[in-house]
């Protein structure tokens, strides 16, 4: 599992929160599921196509949980395979009837002859590994001042709220 945390610092707006507790939730909310939706897009661009018929980018989710402890924003896939894409893999002898299926569809070739292909790919992965596409972790890395930006824009939220 590919776990990136940021926590949000609320000891600037406390006061607002206890006063205002509907208005500082509800700004909350809005602010970190514009943060995740912004964060989600680049993710599912960067995020390798495969052959599908379901894409990864596809299984792609944001969430926004409302609990006693505040309000907590997710970002991430439920599909297996997500997190050997993320990370990459170490050497392995992976199933062929999945690299076969890429073979067919992505390079348009069937038969004995995609069998062929399949089990080289497969061989090569056997040996090597798979590298990571870094898709969440890079995306964090390259817009995290973003994010941010968006999540200090809290405060202003609860205040046109309660106006």
């Amino acid at each position: 599992m590919i776990d990136i945390k940021y926590s949000y610092d609320t000891g600037d707006i406390d006061k607002l929160i206890v006063q205002f507790p509907v208005a500082s939730r509800d700004a909350m909310e809005s602010k970190i599921t514009e943060a995740l939706l912004f964060l989600e897009r680049i993710v599912k661009t960067e995020t390798p196509l495969g052959a599908g018929p379901i894409h990864l980018r596809d299984t792609i989710f944001h969430n926004v949980d409302i609990n006693g402890e505040g309000v907590e924003g997710l970002l991430g896939t439920p599909a297996e395979y997500g997190e050997p894409v993320e990370l990459g893999t170490k050497p392995h002898f992976p199933p062929i009837a999945p690299i076969k299926f890429w073979v067919e569809k992505k390079l348009g070739i069937e038969g004995k002859e995609a069998d062929s292909v399949a089990f080289l790919i497969a061989r090569k992965i056997s040996k090597k590994g798979t590298e990571g596409a870094y898709m969440f972790g890079n995306a964090w890395d390259d817009y995290k001042s973003a994010i941010i930006g968006i999540l200090d824009q809290i405060p202003d939220e609860i205040l046109r709220r309660i106006q």
